[in-house]
């Protein structure tokens, strides 16, 4: 029984260490499991707070005296010109402070990732421009149908007065002539009375 009762003595004394021990925090498992932050603008995208996130680079941008520092801003703020669910989209303004971000701090994390985003957005504006210019090929094309389609409707209603002015000439004609038929008629028949009146 002594030895049962060694043996739950330090099964608890080490339970109790155990417990203690998930409890105080370690200089190197603080971080453990929990992912640094590496994509600033995530918060954002969860909170959508656009124009507080915004407002804060905005001040970050003009109250940074060092390049490096300077970045992060730069990078925040293209991020919000160049997502689609941002407010403040508008991709040349966001190729802008991706071209500060190479040119102040070109070492900087920031800058490759900004690198990336810069050729996306590039790719991007060029497939807008090229469905733009499809759009705008695509608008010309149907308004040239239009424009042929109302030259055709205008010659089919000259081909119609034409064709109308036709049959009213030879309706004309008919009548003129059913007339100079029955003149011809009245004719015949006064003849044959006569020849008649002439034979009796």
């Amino acid at each position: 029984m002594g030895n049962m009762t060694r043996i739950l003595r330090g099964g608890t004394v080490l339970l109790m260490l155990a417990l203690l021990g998930g409890c105080m925090t370690s200089p190197f498992g603080a971080n453990r499991g929990v992912a640094p932050n590496l994509f600033p603008p995530q918060a954002v995208m969860k909170s959508g707070d656009y124009r507080g996130f915004f407002a804060q680079n905005v001040a970050a941008l003009k109250s940074c005296s060092q390049p490096d520092a300077c970045a992060q801003a730069h990078f925040n703020l293209s991020f919000l010109y160049c997502y689609g669910k941002s407010p403040y989209y508008n991709p040349p303004k966001a190729l802008r402070h991706i071209s500060q971000l190479e040119a102040e701090a070109p070492q900087s994390p920031w800058a490759a990732e900004a690198m990336v985003w810069r050729d996306l957005i590039l790719r991007q504006m060029r497939e807008q421009g090229l469905l733009r210019r499809s759009a705008r090929e695509s608008l010309k094309s149907k308004q040239a149908d239009l424009a042929n389609k109302a030259a055709e409707e205008k010659n089919w209603q000259v081909d119609r007065q034409m064709l109308q002015d036709e049959i009213k000439s030879k309706d004309q004609m008919i009548q003129q002539l059913s007339k100079q038929l029955q003149g011809s008629r009245k004719i015949d028949l006064e003849m044959e009375k006569k020849e008649k009146g002439l034979l009796h």
